[in-house]
């Protein structure tokens, strides 16, 4: 059998595809997204931070969006959110929320609530798309302390080149801070914890709530804010205690990318850790005051010192979990 002699041309061709191709080859995009908290346990009542980078190709991203979503130990979704990394971009969104408006259960304006009472949002949405569209729409609240109160969601198709108005109640918390309260309301593919991307930055309103407790928000520790996105928020006295999931999505230039942690929450003044802050706690705080033996246990401040400092934080925080 005799084989054709292939000519040297033929070698040239392909010693020249492989200089133009394989460079490319070695340059596809990557995108990452980073995901921390400052601290991996939090107690009731303290400032939660979290921060991140998204990068492309090492570069830092300053035009896109992360989503982001906490989750309570029972699997609640404490908070929603879409963060923007320094600057919020503009191009024309495939679903965009149009606004949120704060009102009653027929649609009315209403500006205040009653905590132990529901509230109601019209949010206008916006299909550009020239197709139809599956839209999560997720609505989120932080009371006066800026304590995220849950999310209320409400998940439909939308049809291409519409604009529709959806009504969405959420239950205002006893135990929410009475003054101004901050709605925001954002539009995903999927919830964050299952890969769902944000399909255009939040929209927010403010509201009124009534009838609640009176609590200040904590002070913001700037140095605290870092990463080219960050959320800070407060855990509230109704906030169970365990493990919460931190999930957090982007999609950038046709790339996804996702991200999970966790942090921990306990009470401060739980000397036993059973959860609750009653006599129990008291008796053991006692039996380790000064002279008695020292217990880190009893510190609830870290001092080093058992003192009515000490004392003084159980009783913040006397009757949690009862």
């Amino acid at each position: 059998m005799l084989l054709k002699k292939i000519p040297p041309l033929f070698y040239v061709l392909i010693l020249i595809a492989e200089i133009i191709l394989l460079p490319h080859a070695h340059t596809l995009s990557s995108l990452e997204l980073t995901l921390t908290t400052h601290k991996p346990t939090y107690y009731i009542g303290e400032n939660v931070y979290i921060y991140g980078n998204l990068t492309l190709d090492g570069n830092l991203v300053t035009d896109g969006l992360v989503g982001l979503e906490v989750d309570t130990p029972i699997d609640s979704r404490l908070l929603i959110r879409t963060l923007t990394t320094n600057t919020t971009p503009t191009e024309n969104w495939l679903i965009e929320v149009l606004n949120v408006v704060p009102c009653d259960q027929d649609g009315k304006p209403k500006n205040t609530f009653a905590a132990g009472t529901f509230a109601h949002f019209n949010v206008t949405v916006k299909n550009n798309d020239i197709e139809l569209r599956q839209v999560l729409i997720t609505i989120n609240i932080y009371d006066y302390s800026r304590a995220p109160l849950g999310v209320s969601s409400y998940e439909f198709p939308i049809k291409e080149n519409t604009t529709e108005l959806v009504r969405i109640s959420f239950p205002i918390s006893t135990k929410s801070a009475n003054g101004l309260a901050t709605v925001y309301a954002n539009a995903y593919s999927d919830r964050p914890r299952m890969g769902g991307k944000p399909y255009c930055p939040e929209k927010s309103n403010t509201l009124q709530i009534t009838g609640g407790i009176t609590a200040s928000p904590n002070p913001i520790q700037q140095e605290l804010i870092k990463g080219n996105y960050n959320m800070t928020f407060k855990l509230s006295m109704e906030r169970q205690l365990g493990t919460y999931n931190v999930y957090a999505t982007a999609i950038y230039q046709g790339l996804p990318a996702l991200n999970i942690t966790t942090f921990q929450i306990n009470v401060l003044g739980d000397a036993n850790g059973d959860g609750v802050v009653d006599g129990k706690d008291a008796g053991i705080l006692g039996l380790h005051w000064p002279p008695q033996p020292y217990d880190p246990q009893c510190d609830f401040n870290s001092d080093g010192v058992i003192d009515g400092k000490d004392a003084g934080i159980m009783g913040a925080n006397w009757g949690y979990g009862t």
